[in-house]
């Protein structure tokens, strides 16, 4: 503790105790001559720095605060009282706000000023506080669309009003009241009986109700009444208040507010007929309208129209207490893609799109288009639904006819090409052969030419070598209609296929002149030896036909699990990729210039007599390049149509 008195240690413990700091100071300089310990602790400078300092109070004073606390000690220095509310900035530069009092005085015939400082930091703080809210409640309250009062429920001293009580002191109205009535707020809340005055006289007893109800003890007050305006207009006024007690329950006032519904008033005849016709308008759609309320516990319909019943067969009733009933009633095939629209819409905040399916009550499969929009709130949280479901089903079921017939016209203009095709292939291949039994049989009935012996017999080789290239022909087309009839089975019977391939191809004429190379071990299977037969001749003739004079043609049959394996290879220029279904197909070749020649049915027919053993005829590249032609033959000794038919499952999944 700094100053005169310090030597006093029952006052200097007294005061170091007090949460208040004691001063004396010079009333002409306020230069402080002592100051109480406390003063570090509450204002941050040491009691020694105030003393020290004569220029400390001016130094140490909030700049803001300066004029006016130098303004009071003046007038306090001349024999009145210093009480002030100031800020003190402590050496760290946070401020604190203290409250200094004091006086003059005299101590040993001289003037002397002494005094207080009290911490009031926490205090001015809440008042700031509770100002600072006011200011916002009151901002509040004057901008609403409505008018806000507090009006006493004890009676005032104004004469009774027409309802014959005495109305109650209103203690606050906001300013809307003069842009709905045309009445300042303080000619409201000075005149206790204009609220009365103003009231429509049919709607008296909606206003008496409110006095009712305090003297029943009833909190809530809400009612709709008619007022007149300054100028002569009436006003609807929708009237909600509450009654605040006191802490021993007593009534003290009512907290309400007053909001001009004339509009809605007066709109609400007019609205409620704009709501008939859309009611009707909605209900008479050909579609289905509905509304999906959203909430935590997912979607629930709360209107559907009644056009639900005449598409599905379900009532509206149904559909709006079964929340299930349109997942139930999806079809099955459509689930996926509805849930999938559903995580779309969800995600992107789009509007939920989508055309599926689904099963009436009596069983008929309906088509929908089902387009639904969220409705959102204010705040942005989703609302609810409002979606149309369009009965398509006749734009399906045309659809559905249209492709049939698009599908139709397709196939028979590729049917039709096939014909045409065949017919070129079959006019080309059969007026080869034809032509040269014609040109040598007329060489041979010439009378004007005389041919040796040999001669003749070679022109016989050839017209009989011609002759059986037509019938190779003709067969393939009789046995490819008999295929496409069902009239052609395989007969099966233990078939040495090593020996009857090398048989085959050792008796060939198709692979004369050529490199070939054969590899066939004997190999016993289950086969009809005739259609073994045609496929080894037809895959040959295939060979020849489509590779150069000088390529090496390999034939082998190899053993593989569960029969035997027929390879043609050659080392010619190949099938493409893209050809290798389509040279199996009957009257349909590849697009290689090698290809596209021929009939094209002994491939088809390799591919069908296979297919009737149970099992299939392919090709794939060779290593080394060229072609390999490969069929497979299946060792059971019993193949059923049922064998054929999983045989061509297994081709159509691989894509072969």
């Amino acid at each position: 503790m700094s100053g005169p008195g310090t030597d006093d240690g029952g006052l200097a413990a007294l005061l170091g105790d007090l949460d208040i700091v004691a001063w004396e100071a010079d009333p002409r300089s306020m230069s402080f001559r002592f100051v109480s310990d406390p003063a570090e602790r509450l204002t941050g400078w040491t009691a020694a720095s105030w003393v020290a300092d004569p220029h400390a109070l001016a130094e140490r004073m909030h700049p803001d605060d300066r004029p006016e606390v130098l303004t009071a000690i003046l007038a306090a220095s001349e024999g009145g009282w210093l009480d002030i509310e100031h800020r003190v900035v402590g050496p760290d530069g946070r401020a604190r706000w203290f409250r200094t009092r004091g006086r003059l005085v005299r101590s040993g015939g001289e003037p002397v000023m002494r005094g207080t400082m009290i911490d009031v930091t926490d205090d001015r703080t809440e008042v700031e506080a509770r100002e600072d809210a006011d200011r916002r409640f009151r901002r509040l309250v004057e901008r609403l669309p409505a008018i806000v009062y507090l009006e006493s429920a004890e009676p005032s001293a104004a004469d009774p009003d027409e309802s014959g009580k005495e109305p109650g002191s209103l203690l606050y109205v906001s300013p809307q009241i003069a842009e709905i009535l045309g009445f300042s707020p303080e000619e409201w809340v000075n005149d206790p009986t204009s609220w009365a005055r103003q009231f429509h006289p049919d709607d008296l007893d909606r206003g008496r109700a409110k006095d009712e109800r305090v003297d029943q003890g009833e909190r809530p007050f809400v009612a709709e009444y008619r007022m007149f305006a300054r100028d002569g207009r009436i006003v609807w006024i929708h009237d909600e208040a509450v009654l605040i007690h006191d802490d021993d329950g007593e009534p003290r006032f009512w907290q309400g507010i007053m909001t001009d519904v004339t509009a809605r008033r007066l709109d609400r005849a007019h609205a409620a007929q704009v709501q008939e016709r859309y009611r009707t308008l909605v209900e008479q759609l050909p579609a289905i309208v509905y509304t999906e309320n959203v909430s935590d516990d997912g979607l629930q319909v709360v209107y559907i129209n009644p056009r639900v019943g005449d598409v599905l067969g379900i009532t509206p009733e149904e559909w709006i207490a079964d929340p299930s009933v349109w997942q139930r009633s999806l079809h099955p095939d459509d689930v996926d893609a509805v849930v999938a629209e559903n995580a779309r819409t969800e995600a992107t905040g789009d509007p939920f799109e989508i055309e599926y399916r689904m099963i009436a009550r009596d069983g008929r499969v309906v088509w929908f288009h089902d387009v639904a929009t969220l409705i959102r709130g204010p705040d942005g949280d989703p609302t609810y639904w409002q979606g149309v479901m369009t009965d398509i089903t006749p734009r399906k079921l045309a659809e559905e006819r249209i492709a049939e017939a698009e599908g139709t016209a397709d196939r028979l203009r590729e049917e039709d090409e096939i014909k045409n095709a065949f017919l070129r292939a079959v006019s080309h291949d059969l007026r080869g052969p034809l032509a040269a039994i014609l040109g040598l049989a007329n060489t041979l009935e010439r009378e004007d030419i005389s041919l040796p012996d040999e001669d003749a017999r070679d022109l016989a080789s050839r017209i009989a070598e011609n002759a059986r290239k037509l019938d190779r022909i003709v067969a393939d087309l009789l046995d490819l209609d008999r295929l496409e009839r069902g009239a052609l089975t395989a007969t099966l019977a233990p078939l040495d296929l090593g020996a009857t391939v090398r048989e085959l191809v050792a008796g060939s004429d198709v692979v004369a002149g050529r490199r070939l190379d054969l590899d066939t071990a004997p190999l016993t299977i289950p086969a009809d030896a005739v259609m073994v037969e045609r496929i080894v001749d037809n895959l040959l003739r295939n060979a020849v036909r489509h590779t150069p004079g000088d390529s090496r043609i390999w034939v082998r049959v190899e053993r593989l699990e569960g029969g035997a394996l027929l390879i043609v290879e050659d080392d010619g220029p190949g099938v493409d990729v893209d050809d290798r279904l389509a040279v199996f197909e009957a009257f349909r070749q590849g697009t290689g210039p090698s290809l596209a020649q021929g009939v094209g049915v002994g491939l088809a027919v390799v591919s069908r007599f296979a297919r009737l053993h149970g099992g299939r005829a392919w090709v794939e590249d060779r290593s080394g390049g060229g072609a390999s032609f490969r069929v497979f033959l299946p060792g059971s000794t019993s193949v059923s149509q049922a064998d054929v038919d999983a045989q061509r499952a297994r081709e159509s999944r691989e894509g072969r």
